[in-house]
């Protein structure tokens, strides 16, 4: 590579050219572009060179306790924390609540898991073995004309004749 296409290379990625259009113009590999870029701080997003860097935040406290934390020079995310433990204790302190429909009663329920799917335990073994005896409850009562309390949710869709539809995006069937 000559340094007119050094320079033509700079040039183009200073006003947010990408690697494979100036290695098309160029002739040149993209590869070759790409290292030769890299090794001049040009990398990234080619877009990213017409525009003024935002300039980077860095935390130079823990979040937890306000501990001044021992920031090095390295590639990656900046640390938050000044340990693990100051991290599970913020952790501990300030949890995310997520919101989840119980499978098997349809309760709403709180959980810390992002994919809670029972309420409690007892509804997840009913869920997971218990359907033939829930169905074989559910006759009882219906041939007895007595009302149905905690009607699991699958047997009220089986009912409704659901069974052999395609499920919605927003309905949580598993069978």
């Amino acid at each position: 590579m000559t340094n007119e296409e050094k320079e033509k290379i700079i040039e183009l990625r200073k006003l947010g050219i990408g690697y494979r259009s100036i290695a098309t113009a160029m002739d040149l590999s993209r590869d070759s572009v790409r290292n030769f870029c890299k090794s001049r701080g040009l990398d990234g997003f080619g877009q990213d060179y017409g525009k003024p860097k935002p300039e980077k935040v860095i935390r130079e406290h823990c979040k937890n306790c306000g501990k001044r934390i021992n920031q090095k020079k390295l590639k990656g995310r900046p640390k938050t924390y000044c340990s693990i433990e100051c991290k599970r204790d913020w952790e501990h302190k300030n949890p995310i609540i997520y919101q989840h429909g119980c499978y098997y009663c349809g309760t709403e329920f709180e959980n810390k898991s992002k994919s809670g799917n029972y309420c409690c335990r007892r509804c997840y073994i009913r869920d997971r073995f218990w359907r033939d005896e829930d169905i074989e409850d559910i006759i009882k009562h219906l041939k007895e004309r007595q009302p149905l309390q905690n009607v699991p949710i699958w047997i009220q869709d089986l009912m409704a004749g659901k069974e052999g539809q395609e499920p919605d995006e927003d309905s949580k069937e598993y069978y």
